[in-house]
């Protein structure tokens, strides 16, 4: 993020006030007491020592909205190019994505860390560097399946809170947990074929399940401990998967973890069943398993259920009830892949599923068709995610069948770009997004299940124009939702309500249509240095929203040591900032050590790693910078 100093003022309209209409140590008694006063006009040789006063809230100020970020539709700036890529055996995906190394040596995860893109070849597990493309480290082990070793799926996060996120492994029977910095192995648990895919189709998860700190990993209809890998809990019914197109059986072992009453408690979901932390049953509908996601289509603050099962898309109620349903059989039995959720159109929300007679389709809940377009994919089994590559309120729809890689328009379902680099026997992967190379630029990251011609390995994709938005550094699981994984790849605790914040489902797009943007920008109110002698310092500010909609309460706020310095202090605004105003005083007490020689940093929207919350139309203006060193 570059740090833009203001002036005193900058472009927040608001009184400054002197140091001494602050004061940020009020439980200082600063008159002496009586027995050391003397008498009147006597000199008791006791020097005044100097203290800073209480803050004074000057009040709400103006803030002059960014006309900038004003973002009209646009249909000619989505460029893909590859960037790189890397391997010879076949990926099916889709990769992980997240900061698992400290490439910047700072003794911790933190936002300068370059992502690594996590995948398998030949069945073991490489961390590729993702500004290069090369290998970070490749295990010695084999922990992927299937006809190379590449079917399995893969997780991120911090199973066993040690602050280092870990990658989590599937294959046909066994989950296995890596030390993220090397690839080392943490754990491993065999004799879990009853809840997995026997050909590899198998998507593990991170959750903590009951908000108690300790995740949970999960795989199919069992629970795990995340701390070593014994079995917590085992469900009875589904586990994820769907009809087989070809015959009676299923594939797929793709559950998802996700809070569905908003209690703060995990629901493992599956087509049919949704299991507690401990694998006893929440719900069972009696109904067939499938591939499901998660939104609030209809607007009543409620998480609904879209199941994707042979031919037939189902809307489900968050106990299991089914509200709609529609079959997209067309003269054979059909598989459709995992659904993904977005709103497409700027009106309401819709799920995109692709199935296996030629068309990948846009429905809306009830099930109406938005539109159709043509793909090529014989099984049906790939699916979609979905980012705003143009920052148009209107996401891109990503896709890879067979032998293309396909992107569309979400408005209309036109084809935005499509490669016929790649080759793939089509199971249960899609497309990633994340900003792999820490370039502040979202990118593409796609899989090649197939050999030879058509491409192998993984492929990362660019922007040709360099317009692509920011995005986050994490893709951690097949079940992706913003809200399921901290930026550093610690887990949430409890797991916030993706549909209550974002309503989406693998996507990756934290945007908001054209008339609506964020944009936090600093001010330094005042710097107190009265008592640096005494070894402290007080600083005095507040974030104002240049943007046109109220930004939420619980935005992080940081005090660095001098632009690109040190992380000294951080803070959590408590209340709302409102459209074109400032926010609440805020009052940093401090070490002077900490500060001085240096000119004080406040920026919105940066928590203690350096990592920001809020997605915003411009990142570069969040931060304000005092106009003299202090303390020297």
């Amino acid at each position: 993020m570059r740090l833009l100093a203001l002036a005193p003022a900058g472009i927040l309209a608001g009184g400054l006030a002197a140091c001494s209409d602050y004061e940020l140590n009020p439980s200082r008694d600063k008159s002496l007491p009586a027995s050391e006063t003397g008498s009147p006009g006597l000199d008791t040789g006791i020097p005044e020592v100097d203290a800073c006063d209480d803050p004074e809230d000057p009040g709400p100020g103006a803030v002059v909205l960014n006309d900038e970020c004003e973002v009209e539709l646009s249909t000619g700036s989505f460029t893909p190019v590859v960037e790189w890529t890397y391997g010879s055996a076949m990926f099916c995906g889709p990769a992980a994505v997240g900061q698992v190394i400290d490439t910047n040596g700072s003794g911790a995860i933190d936002s300068e860390d370059t992502p690594q893109v996590i995948i398998y070849q030949s069945g073991k597990v490489v961390a590729l560097n993702g500004a290069s493309g090369t290998p970070s480290w490749i295990t010695s082990r084999s922990y992927g399946t299937g006809s190379g070793g590449d079917f399995g799926g893969l997780a991120v996060g911090d199973v066993n809170v040690d602050g280092w996120p870990d990658i989590v492994t599937a294959g046909v029977s066994r989950v296995c947990a890596l030390d993220g910095r090397d690839g080392s192995e943490l754990w491993c648990r065999s004799g879990l074929a009853s809840s997995m895919d026997p050909l590899g189709y198998s998507y593990p998860t991170i959750a903590d399940m009951d908000g108690d700190g300790q995740p949970e990993v999960t795989i199919g209809k069992t629970i795990l401990n995340g701390a070593d890998g014994t079995i917590r809990g085992r469900g009875a019914y589904g586990m994820g998967a769907a009809p087989y197109y070809m015959s009676t059986g299923s594939y797929g072992a793709a559950s998802v973890p996700v809070d569905l009453d908003g209690d703060g408690q995990v629901e493992l979901l599956t087509g049919n069943a949704a299991y507690d932390a401990d694998g006893n049953t929440v719900w069972y509908n009696g109904g067939k398993d499938g591939l499901v996601a998660v939104a609030d289509f209809d607007g009543d603050g409620e998480a609904e259920i879209v199941r994707t099962s042979g031919a037939t898309v189902t809307g489900l109620q968050a106990d299991g009830t089914a509200s709609w349903t529609n079959s997209y059989e067309s003269g054979s039995y059909l598989s459709i892949g995992t659904p993904a959720i977005d709103d497409l159109d700027g009106d309401e929300l819709v799920l995109h599923r692709v199935d296996d007679f030629g068309v990948a389709v846009a429905v809306e809940w009830g099930g109406s068709e938005i539109w159709r377009a043509t793909i090529s994919d014989s099984s049906g089994a790939a699916g979609p995610s979905l980012f705003d590559f143009e920052m148009d309120g209107y996401p891109e729809v990503l896709y890879q069948d067979e032998g293309s890689i396909r992107f569309f328009s979400g408005l209309d379902g036109s084809v935005k770009y499509q490669s016929n680099a790649h080759s793939s026997v089509t199971i249960l992967e899609t497309p990633i997004v994340a900003d792999v190379d820490g370039d502040d630029q979202v990118e593409i990251v796609v899989g090649h299940c197939g050999t030879g011609s058509g491409g192998t390995g993984v492929t990362v994709f660019g922007d040709a124009d360099g317009t692509w938005p920011p995005g986050r550094k994490i893709w951690n699981q097949h079940a992706y939702y913003i809200t399921n994984i901290d930026d550093d790849g610690s887990v949430p605790s409890p797991t916030p309500n993706n549909f209550a914040e974002y309503n989406s489902f693998r996507s990756g797009d934290v945007g908001l249509p054209p008339s609506e943007y964020y944009d936090l920008v600093a001010q330094v109110l005042d710097v107190c240095e009265d008592e640096c002698d005494q070894g402290r310092v007080y600083v005095s500010a507040r974030i104002g929203n240049a943007g046109n909609i109220d930004a939420p309460a619980g935005i992080p706020v940081s005090l660095r040591a001098g632009p690109g310095g040190p992380i000294v202090a951080t803070a959590t605004t408590t209340t709302p900032v409102p459209s074109g105003q400032t926010g609440e005083l805020i009052n940093f007490e401090v070490d002077a050590a900490d500060l001085a020689g240096t000119k004080p940093v406040v920026t919105a929207d940066e928590d203690a790693s350096g990592f920001s919350d809020i997605a915003e139309c411009d990142e570069g203006n969040n931060a304000a910078v005092w106009d003299e060193t202090v303390c020297d």
